[in-house]
């Protein structure tokens, strides 16, 4: 979490020999998990997917779905990040399958809202909408959770070119994390606000440049 990722890695396997000296399976993929994070995030990608799967194959077939469930979260991250963007969308709607059986609902919002923005990098946006809108439903009172689907419907509407939905939820997620004291995710809604007023500006402008064209290329009537 400090993004000490080296450390995070020694830390891991040094929890992994105990388990595995102890012949505890679960506890061995406990630390697999965590050691796929730390590979992931310092760019390991193959060999973060292989921990990843071994942690899953170590676990019952019944039992510990939270941590299968983290475990498909994961490797839908890392085979985004590789590019295979199939694998990607079956591991996060396997992490999203075990989530709606258990009614995890922060874990719901979070694997729907990776895959609304999953789809929207690939120009899905019909996909898109749909995981956001669900995404948003289970939001469960979490104001913060909120706001981060209204700022990525904000995101969806604008390659859309739906410009006024998007100015709306993007100034509704502003207010939220106004409210909420979240500086770094505010300013980045503010970012996206002026994105929207100037393509905005930019459209209309070679709109009516496109209509003036067509004006003088038109024939006078006879």
């Amino acid at each position: 979490m400090l993004r000490c990722y080296k450390e995070g890695e020694k830390q891991a396997k040094e929890a992994l020999e105990v388990y595995e000296r102890l012949g505890d399976t679960v506890g061995q993929a406990e630390c697999l998990g965590a050691l796929a994070i730390s590979l992931h995030k310092s760019g390991q990608l193959d060999a973060a997917e292989e921990v990843a799967s071994r942690a899953i194959n170590l676990l019952p077939k019944k039992g510990n779905q939270f941590l299968l469930s983290r475990c498909h979260r994961s490797l839908a991250a890392m085979h985004w990040s590789k590019g295979d963007i199939e694998k990607a969308i079956l591991h996060s709607e396997t992490a999203l399958g075990i989530a709606s059986f258990w009614g995890w609902y922060n874990h719901l919002h979070r694997d729907h809202y990776f895959l609304a923005t999953l789809f929207c990098t690939q120009g899905r946006f019909d996909d898109a909408n749909a995981h956001v809108e669900l995404a948003n439903s289970h939001t469960v009172n979490n104001p913060f959770e909120l706001a981060l689907s209204m700022y990525l419907q904000a995101g969806i509407w604008l390659q859309q070119f739906k410009f006024e939905q998007a100015k709306s939820k993007a100034l509704h997620a502003v207010e939220i994390f106004e409210k909420l004291g979240a500086v770094q995710d505010l300013e980045t809604c503010r970012q996206l606000l002026g994105i929207i007023d100037l393509m905005q500006e930019e459209i209309a402008g070679l709109s009516l440049v496109v209509i003036n064209s067509w004006k003088s290329a038109t024939p006078s009537a006879c």
